[in-house]
């Protein structure tokens, strides 16, 4: 988030920005995007999308085809993709131009090399190992790796590498050193992607820091891409770790496993905290130390019964490391704070005045005549901004906190009898509700990582007591997932903790999808999902500003909860949901999906958000701008009936970029990705209709961007000489 998208949204919380200008200030500080910026998005989406449309409608058609042709025929079409993607690149490398183009055919290139390989091994039964086509594909493409510079391109050779060596260490003979084989193999990985993370931060860092500095410098806003190798990392030093936890036979192999990942644990203190504060990368770190203790913890409590004080004991210490974890890396999220002098936050200080980019932000805003001409900054109380990946912490250690609470008052209350009384575990899931609600109420304890967290973890403790005792009684369907909702829906109002709120949001939009798919109207799922993320994101201050001053507080944490839940669903549903085959999963009829009536609503409500985004612009309705926009969508969802995942995550992705929310944004990104692997698999439709459908759908994206790049991009450069090289770069 950036540093004046959360200083507005403070300054609304405490009233001083009226809830009714929200909108206007961040479209008067370009928070919302820009009319360039809205150009620059659709070529890229347009590019990307297009492309990646046309490279699976010749997957499908040869996937579709592929019994019917032969050898010959099987190795003309994929070698000829190879060559005229090789040609083009060549063809645009003369030129100097189009940069990500010629990525994206590098990348192309690249999974053709391996498509190539696997057709291969396919055609003459090699009998070659798994390990030698991933070997044989990471070789072949490091020439094409180097030149591309590509940092998605990178990650799939590193994958590759990670696959051959997962492989080919499975089927390695280790016996020389038969009583170290599992720890040999697990850190030779841990190694080898270390090694690959070092040399990607040598070669992603912008700035140079020399070892020993005592000043802390900011954040240096990694590529994307370096978390990802950061995790990979993460994941196999954490293993290396535990990969003995259960095996203590052999003193020395345990102990060397853990003074390597001793090591690795130095190097991301010293490179994250001392050298550079980086709060996400120490996020890995406190991940990987909580599980590592944990892991082995849980070898001793519960090694020989499980008992119900190693379980207490075990939760407990799960909540005090959580807790101590959140807030130092708190603190540590203080220490890239610094204002335009350069005065960097003293550790455990009060956060008791703003930086001068606030002050900034403050002063723009009372130019505006948002803010009073007379208002005191003073007066401004700084909140504490916790980044989502501190919030995805603090969840998942309260729900794995949460679960072994619960099995802590299972064996208690085992010994009872309560588990055979329905009445007695609603009883159970009531005093264990009010006490969480009653610990998240109390200000003072609110504000305390350890009792937030406590609270978290009694309270979910007794979400899940409720629903055993809802689902393990007599009560018919569809009337228990109607109270299971509607129990969800009280607690996401009552409950005033947004980790809290969102797990039961999603829980809240799952039984109501399901119920959808009861009803026999599953057409109805991806239109309501839609809606529900428009209305809480797009008008979300529209709608908080009819509400009482008292609620509003609540009412903007249960919009950014309804956000991400819907965009969740919508994104796995999308792909799930909307086949017809898997309506045997909900009811035990058969029923018909009407896709027509199902894009029309899922059209309908892509409308309706797309006037309201133009209606923070200023554009009338009734505008040429509003035709074209209106006329796209339309075309959009005639062009995307049979593949309405592409559609629905498409909205996702838009409506990201329109309230600039990068994390929703990198999670609409995620699931565009993951839809094109499924949409392979999905059985609703056959493989001719789906290559087809990508072929219109690639080309119409193109022709669209072609046409924008010539008709906007040409009047924004004419205007703007300066901006020609943008146009060149086509990025």
């Amino acid at each position: 988030m950036s540093q004046a998208r959360h200083t507005i949204e403070q300054l609304i919380d405490q009233s001083i920005v009226p809830i009714k200008h929200a909108d206007a200030a961040f479209t008067q500080l370009e928070v919302y995007p820009n009319r360039h910026t809205w150009l620059d998005f659709f070529d890229k989406a347009s590019l990307l999308v297009g492309t990646t449309a046309l490279v699976s409608s010749l997957v499908f058609f040869i996937a579709y085809n592929w019994l019917y042709i032969g050898k010959m025929g099987k190795f003309a079409l994929v070698e000829s993709a190879l060559v005229i993607t090789i040609a083009l690149y060549v063809a645009l490398s003369f030129r100097r131009r189009f940069t990500l183009i010629r990525q994206l055919l590098l990348l192309i290139a690249s999974m053709i090399t391996g498509s190539l390989l696997a057709l291969f091994g396919q055609v003459y039964q090699t009998g070659a190992d798994t390990w030698q086509l991933f070997f044989g594909w990471a070789l072949l493409i490091i020439p094409w790796v180097v030149i591309a510079r590509f940092p998605a391109l990178w990650l799939l050779w590193l994958g590759l590498i990670n696959a051959f060596l997962i492989l080919y260490l499975t089927l390695a003979d280790l016996s020389f050193v038969s009583a170290y084989q599992d720890v040999l193999r697990v850190a030779i990985l841990a190694t080898i992607n270390f090694i690959a993370f070092i040399l990607w931060l040598v070669s992603t860092e912008k700035k140079q820091f020399s070892i020993g500095t005592i000043d802390k410098p900011s954040n240096s806003s990694w590529h994307w891409s370096t978390y990802i190798v950061g995790l990979l990392s993460t994941y196999f030093a954490t293993h290396l770790a535990i990969v003995t936890v259960f095996d203590d036979s052999n003193a020395l192999a345990m102990l060397l496993s853990l003074l390597l990942w001793i090591g690795w644990c130095v190097f991301i203190y010293w490179r994250f905290y001392r050298r550079q504060v980086d709060v996400l990368m120490l996020t890995y770190l406190c991940l990987s130390v909580i599980t590592v203790i944990m892991f082995w913890m849980s070898q001793r409590l519960l090694a020989y019964a499980w008992e119900a004080s190693g379980l207490l004991l075990l939760a407990l210490s799960l909540i005090v490391m959580s807790s101590a974890a959140v807030v130092w890396l708190r603190k540590a999220a203080n220490l890239e704070r610094v204002d335009d002098q350069n005065h960097t936050m003293e550790q455990g200080a009060p956060a008791a005045r703003i930086n001068n980019t606030q002050q900034q932000t403050l002063i723009a805003l009372q130019q505006t005549g948002l803010i009073d001409t007379d208002a005191n900054f003073d007066k401004v109380t700084p909140s504490i901004d916790t980044p989502w990946y501190l919030q995805l912490f603090f969840g998942l250690s309260g729900m794995l906190a949460s679960l072994l609470f619960v099995g802590f008052l299972t064996l208690i209350l085992e010994q009872t009898g309560t588990l055979d009384s329905s009445v007695a575990l609603f009883i159970t899931s009531a005093i264990l509700s009010a006490a969480g609600w009653f610990m998240f109420s109390k200000k003072h304890i609110h504000q305390s990582s350890f009792w937030n967290t406590l609270a978290f973890t009694i309270s979910a403790a007794g979400q899940l007591y409720a629903a055993f005792a809802l689902f393990s009684s007599e009560m018919n369907t569809p009337l228990d997932t109607w109270l299971w909702l509607l129990f969800q829906v009280l607690m996401t109002v009552i409950m005033p903790n947004i980790v809290y709120r969102l797990v039961s949001t999603i829980i809240a939009l799952g039984c109501a999808v399901y119920l959808f798919s009861y009803y026999q109207i599953p057409e109805i799922i991806l239109g309501f999902l839609v809606l529900i993320m428009t209305l809480a994101n797009v008008q979300r201050y529209g709608i908080i500003q009819r509400l009482p001053a008292s609620w509003r507080s609540s009412a903007l944490d249960l919009g950014q909860a309804l956000t991400y839940a819907s965009a969740g669903l919508l994104a796995i549903f999308s792909v799930y949901v909307v086949k017809a085959e898997s309506s045997r999963d909900f009811v035990s009829y058969v029923f018909i999906y009407n896709y027509l009536f199902s894009q029309a609503l899922l059209v309908l409500t892509s409308l309706y958000a797309t006037y309201l985004i133009l209606q923070r612009y200023n554009v009338p309705l009734f505008s040429k701008t509003s035709f074209i926009v209106i006329c796209a969508v339309v075309i959009l969802g005639v062009i995307f009936l049979y593949a309405a995942g592409f559609l629905a995550i498409s909205l996702i992705i838009i409506i990201a970029t329109a309230n600039s929310q990068r994390v929703l944004l990198g999670f609409g990104v995620f699931a565009f990705v993951s839809y094109v692997f499924w949409y392979y698999y999905q059985l609703d439709t056959s493989l001719l209709i789906k290559s087809a459908s990508m072929l219109i759908i690639g080309t119409s994206l193109l022709l669209i961007r072609w046409l924008l790049i010539k008709r906007y991009f040409a009047d924004s450069l004419s205007n703007n000489p300066a901006a020609t090289s943008h146009q060149e770069r086509l990025l």
